[in-house]
């Protein structure tokens, strides 16, 4: 939940510094990437810690849909040793 929480905060501030630049007369392709820029800055500074949490869930996610592969790779591991060894011929 904290990964599309972050998310949204992100997307909240770019929306927002877009409006601004919008307000002030400056709306064309340059004002979406110059809005772009600035709410990334603005969001790495002002949510540090939304954005740790945000990884620390992503990283568990990542490592629980990595373990079955990690356990069948340690299995052919496993099989592969014991057809070096000589066990199946």
């Amino acid at each position: 939940m904290m990964v599309f929480a972050y998310w949204a905060a992100r997307t909240g501030i770019f929306v927002a510094v877009l409006a601004a630049l919008w307000l002030i007369g400056w709306f064309d392709v340059i004002a979406v990437f110059a809005a772009f820029i600035l709410a990334w800055l603005i969001s790495y500074l002002a949510l540090p810690g939304m954005r740790r949490a945000a990884q620390d869930q992503m990283a568990r996610a990542i490592d629980r849909s990595q373990r079955s592969i990690r356990a069948a790779d340690d299995e052919e591991d496993a099989e592969i040793g014991r057809f070096e060894g000589g066990e199946h011929r």
